[in-house]
């Protein structure tokens, strides 16, 4: 999740029993940051099991990625092409997206790392291979943030078909033990579960949000428009100072600034099952307990 993914986080869901993640747009291109934090985990959970995820247009060369992630062994990472097909108003920094992706994916995918490619639409086997890509993380309506206007489920089962091989990461709208049960007999790889986790009693997300997000509903949740694409927010008061083209310090307000009612949180469909704050254990067993029936 865009800022919520932190340390603290990361430890409390890796002690439930989850698979945590970080995400690179959480530190604002401070790379070293973002290792310190991966050295941090490894060193308290005596763990590599973390997914971390990377957008190529905040790469300022690849070693970075390629040191961070071979540090640990980490197992699987998630690559976001960047201006290239995250339909974002700019152009991207590397004029040969195929030679980059090359340079950037091809030594992890060799390494032996997992990668997934987030997706928004339907990719066939073909530019699967050609990507050096192992699954796909799956944005869709329900996502929290950038998403689609296809049903995450219906994009999963359209992907199955085009490359069943593939390994499979629902993203968005989990919050119930039966969704998950679902996505397994599907044959998810792994269900990743945002807006419920950010909500959680370990979350570093202020209070205020916190209980402002369980008494809101899907149908409170706003959607800012991103040339063809869509973010899936929860607002406040419209966030008034001079932002960026992701709205990141409105999202900063809304998640963090005490005493401030300004800004938003990108929160998916999950929020509908939210009605107290509860521990990252206490999510975790109830998101899984039809697995064991």
């Amino acid at each position: 999740m865009n800022k919520g993914s932190s340390l603290e986080l990361a430890v409390a869901v890796h002690q439930a029993g989850g698979y945590p993640s970080f995400c690179s747009w959480t530190y604002n291109r401070r790379f070293d940051l973002m290792q310190k934090e991966i050295d941090q985990f490894v060193a308290t959970t005596g763990s590599n099991c973390v997914h971390l995820s990377f957008e190529l247009d905040e790469l300022p060369n690849f070693d970075i990625c390629h040191r961070i992630v071979k540090s640990h062994d980490i197992p699987t990472i998630e690559i976001i092409y960047g201006a290239s097909d995250s339909y974002r108003g700019i152009k991207s920094r590397y004029t040969d997206i195929d030679q980059a992706v090359q340079d950037w994916v091809g030594p992890l995918h060799e390494h032996g790392t997992r990668v997934f490619k987030r997706l928004y639409e339907p990719i066939d086997a073909d530019t699967m291979k050609k990507n050096f890509i192992d699954g796909f993380c799956i944005k869709g309506l329900e996502s929290a943030g950038f998403g689609g206007y296809t049903p995450v489920r219906d994009l999963f089962l359209k992907q199955k078909e085009l490359t069943p091989t593939a390994m499979l990461i629902p993203y968005g709208g989990v919050s119930t033990s039966a969704q998950v049960k679902d996505y397994i007999d599907l044959g998810a790889e792994i269900i990743a579960v945002g807006t419920v986790l950010a909500l959680s009693a370990e979350s570093t997300i202020k209070l205020e949000t916190k209980l402002a997000a369980i008494k809101a509903t899907s149908k409170d949740l706003v959607e800012f428009k991103h040339n063809t694409r869509k973010q899936t927010a929860l607002e406040f008061e419209p966030y008034t100072g001079h932002d960026d083209y992701n709205r990141t310090k409105g999202l900063v307000n809304g998640m963090w600034k005490k005493n401030s009612n300004q800004g938003h949180v990108y929160f998916g469909h999950g929020i509908d099952h939210v009605t107290e704050l509860l521990t990252c254990q206490q999510i975790i067993q109830n998101l899984t307990a039809d697995l064991s029936s």
